[in-house]
């Protein structure tokens, strides 16, 4: 079984580092114990600002409503990030090709001359599933964290886990990145939460506390990150889009959404780092910020003192490294002053800006000059604290010692044909291991092959996944479509004709950062109306309908009266030209036709709700799951 690999089967990465003369004496001395201090002293003002800033420059040359991404380091790019002592770049899909375009880019950003040696964070979203900024078919994409939820809830204790950090840990490596911003911590309590919902591993905090650390201790070679604090699964608003609320008591907060930073950091397994989260919560600060219109609202926990300094940093013990959420989402940007959110973050006592301005060309550089400008100002006339300056800068310097991230030393790992193998064999097993049967009418498994089925999907890469598998297996009368390309008319008549209608469903349209943190086109597939009219159409023409819920477990809520069978799992790639872009929806259509015995649970509670969209009764509790 799967769930018995060993921990120490993941083997045989190893780092490898090439130092060129630009790590200078004082780069070399960062690689000291306890030397930040001496890196430190030797750093102007304008050189601590830096390392606290983390760029992107995915639309460089590009309007950023393209998508378009740059994936080469040009002399511009290189200019800005030495002139400004730039900490950090964060890379997304549109910077990230093939590996040979990776290694090379990596390679560049890692080549860029650093003073005193010190080397750039590059860092990317890579947390499995439907966040997945890597090539997928190239790289190992995994089902996502409540796979993992569903895998434990039906398993208890596994290697799996830790394999995937493990895995995912090599594979960033070795393609020249250091820092993944993953795993979320988020406890999904909000079945109607439009941007954590499958990201979170559950609703449970002990369960999520657990996850998370076993995903930290696999993928100890690169830098990790804690991600939203101080929670962000109580939330109905995307933050990309506006500003979310939680409205939690303080006690409810420390039990639920502060649980899994409490637990990791008094055991000692804090994470590298962590990131914050764009959301009001009244109940551990209800100061008041003024934001651009004039209006007095509730501080946005990024930028709250009380929060990430107070409560994380005091109360809490935590002595990592801290960066913000993207500055540029919604939920900050639309409300504040580009500069005064920096000066706000920092006064927060956040380490690090993440994209706190958008350069996309030579001509928009001034726009770092100016913020980096009003930062230094601010700090000279005494408005920022210049010891919490340095105090911060130095433990940046010191997560860079410790992961040995220097100007020139480019890390590259060389992955072998054994642990590729290995690597599809986990992402198998945890997609195996996670399918859910919710319902099943005396339908599954299907097994007279001569019986005519219609797979309607929102994404065609769906629909062939499932159907090169009932293929294989012998049914030879199968269709399948993608819901926007055929009409209703079209669909009807397919249904007429078949004798099984398979539906999948991604009724809670995804956010904008499984869509590489692109707003436009993001709520495309949440077409709730649209699933439903195939349903009750297929059910007055009384035929057997199967339910996929390829996103949102939550989703069954508004289905479940018609249908013959349901299935969870949890993630949506599918079968792209040949490429298998995720394994879930392969071990889906194994479970259809008897070839896979379902063995996922619920890691989360799924409600009821009233014709007001309130929660009411429990209908499927977390743990449930039919045995196939």
């Amino acid at each position: 079984m799967m769930n018995t690999i060993p921990p120490t089967r993941v083997t045989g990465v190893v780092a490898v580092t090439a130092q060129t003369p630009r790590a200078n004496a004082l780069g070399q001395a960062l690689t000291r114990a306890d030397n930040s201090q001496s890196v430190l002293a030797g750093m102007t003002l304008r050189e601590k600002i830096g390392q606290k800033i983390m760029l992107d420059f995915r639309y460089w040359g590009q309007d950023s409503a393209s998508g378009a991404g740059h994936r080469g380091l040009n002399a511009c790019i290189e200019n800005i990030l030495r002139d400004y002592h730039i900490g950090g770049v964060i890379l997304f899909a549109n910077n990230l090709k093939d590996a040979d375009q990776i290694r090379r880019l990596t390679g560049q950003l890692a080549a860029v001359p650093q003073t005193h040696g010190i080397g750039l964070l590059i860092g990317t979203d890579n947390e499995g599933g439907n966040v997945f900024r890597l090539p997928r078919g190239d790289y190992t994409a995994f089902a996502g964290n409540m796979a993992l939820g569903a895998l434990y809830e039906g398993h208890g204790e596994s290697a799996l886990p830790y394999l995937q950090g493990k895995i995912m840990a090599q594979e960033l490596c070795s393609l020249g990145l250091n820092l993944n911003f993953a795993p979320v911590v988020d406890v999904n309590s909000n079945q109607a939460n439009p941007v954590i919902n499958v990201r979170a591993f559950g609703d449970c905090p002990a369960q999520v506390d657990r996850l998370a650390r076993q995903m930290v201790k696999g993928s100890a070679q690169i830098v990790t990150c804690y991600k939203h604090f101080p929670g962000h699964g109580d939330t109905h608003t995307d933050s990309h889009l506006n500003l979310p609320r939680v409205d939690r008591n303080r006690e409810q907060a420390y039990a639920v959404d502060l649980a899994p930073y409490i637990a990791a950091i008094a055991d000692n397994d804090a994470p590298d780092m962590i990131m914050t989260a764009h959301i009001q919560y009244p109940a551990l600060d209800d100061s008041l910020i003024t934001r651009l219109d004039g209006e007095d609202i509730i501080v946005p926990a990024t930028l709250s003192r009380r929060i990430q300094h107070h409560l994380l940093r005091q109360e809490m013990g935590y002595r990592g490294v801290t960066i913000t959420d993207a500055l540029d989402m919604k939920a900050i940007s639309d409300h504040f002053d580009p500069r005064d959110v920096v000066k706000r973050v920092f006064n927060a006592g956040v380490d690090i800006a993440l994209m706190p301005v958008s350069v996309q060309a030579a001509d928009e550089e001034d726009k770092l000059r100016e913020l980096i400008d009003y930062i230094v100002a601010q700090v000279e006339r005494g408005e920022i604290d210049s010891e919490e300056i340095d105090v911060s800068v130095a433990r940046i310097l010191t997560l860079k010692r410790a992961k040995n991230i220097l100007a020139g030393q480019a890390a590259s790992a060389a992955i072998g044909e054994t642990e590729r193998r290995l690597a599809k064999e986990v992402e198998s097993a945890i997609a195996d291991q996670s399918i859910t049967l919710l319902q099943n009418h005396q339908l599954l498994p299907l097994r007279d092959v001569s019986r005519r089925v219609a797979i309607f999907t929102p994404w065609g890469e769906q629909g062939h996944a499932v159907l090169q598998v009932l293929q294989q297996k012998g049914f030879h009368d199968v269709s399948s479509h993608k819901i926007d390309e055929i009409a209703w008319q079209a669909q009807r008549q397919e249904i007429d004709r078949c004798d099984i209608v398979i539906v999948g469903s991604q009724a809670i349209g995804f956010s904008p950062v499984e869509n590489n943190g692109q707003a436009s086109g993001a709520n495309g597939t949440g077409d709730t109306a649209h699933i439903a009219a195939i349903i009750d159409y297929a059910h007055r023409q009384q035929k057997k309908i199967v339910l996929l819920l390829m996103r949102s477990p939550y989703d069954i809520i508004h289905f479940d009266g018609k249908t013959d069978a349901i299935v969870a799992t949890y993630a949506y790639y599918g079968l792209d030209n040949g490429v298998r872009r995720g394994e879930s929806l392969f071990a889906a259509a194994r479970a259809l036709v008897g070839d896979l015995k379902p063995s996922g649970k619920l890691p989360v509670n799924i409600y009821n709700v009233d014709p007001q969209g309130a929660i009411t009764d429990i209908r499927y509790p977390r743990g449930f799951g039919l045995n196939g």
